[in-house]
């Protein structure tokens, strides 16, 4: 199983649209793959939307986008909102269980954190087994490491009932520290399946 984040810069003045038109583009694409979530930040900066797809492999990922973009009403017209794209590919850790239609946040939370190259590994073992462990008590959506995009690190998403609950992560034992970390804090979509 892999993931694909894809994530837009988007206007703060046109989150609220780009969320309308591809909610409505999604009842239609849903019928080729699945959406894991769709989130917009709730902290700076206030303009990015997120959204995970799940796949078993990049052969099925390039097949149903391929399909999908058959559709009339696929992709939306979310095009002219957009400012910045990034997509980045995640290989989830052993323990990670794939998430569907759940009421398990509203708020929602993604890591990355960024190794040294030669870290890479020893960063995976020590973080995995924290992360695992912490998902005993926390709520854990996705956590692997990057494939593709800025590809030395480790992403979690986890999801909390509220803010004020929300546990900040631990540096694992002797596990290597990043070099540095990027967190945001995130809100559902209406149309998305984890909320």
């Amino acid at each position: 199983m892999i993931y694909e984040i894809r994530s837009y810069q988007v206007a703060s003045a046109n989150v609220q649209e780009f969320e309308r038109r591809f909610g409505a583009g999604y009842v239609d694409r849903a019928a080729y793959s699945p959406l894991t979530g769709f989130w917009r930040t709730t902290s700076a900066p206030q303009s990015e939307v997120i959204h995970v797809w799940p796949y078993r492999d990049l052969a099925e990922r390039t097949e149903r986008r391929a399909q999908a973009a058959q559709h009339p009403n696929w992709p939306p017209a979310t095009g002219p909102f957009v400012e910045r794209m990034m997509v980045e590919l995640v290989v989830p850790f052993d323990f990670v269980q794939h998430r569907g239609v759940a009421a398990i946040g509203p708020v929602f939370e993604i890591r990355y954190d960024y190794f040294r190259v030669s870290d890479l590994r020893a960063a995976g073992e020590a973080w995995s087994k924290a992360i695992e462990e912490r998902s005993g008590s926390d709520e854990l959506v996705l956590a692997g490491r990057l494939e593709f995009g800025q590809t030395n690190g480790i992403v979690q998403i986890w999801a909390h009932s509220d803010g004020e609950r929300r546990a900040p992560a631990a540096l694992p034992a002797g596990g290597p520290e990043p070099l540095s970390t990027v967190l945001k804090l995130l809100a559902p979509a209406t149309f998305s399946p984890l909320q």
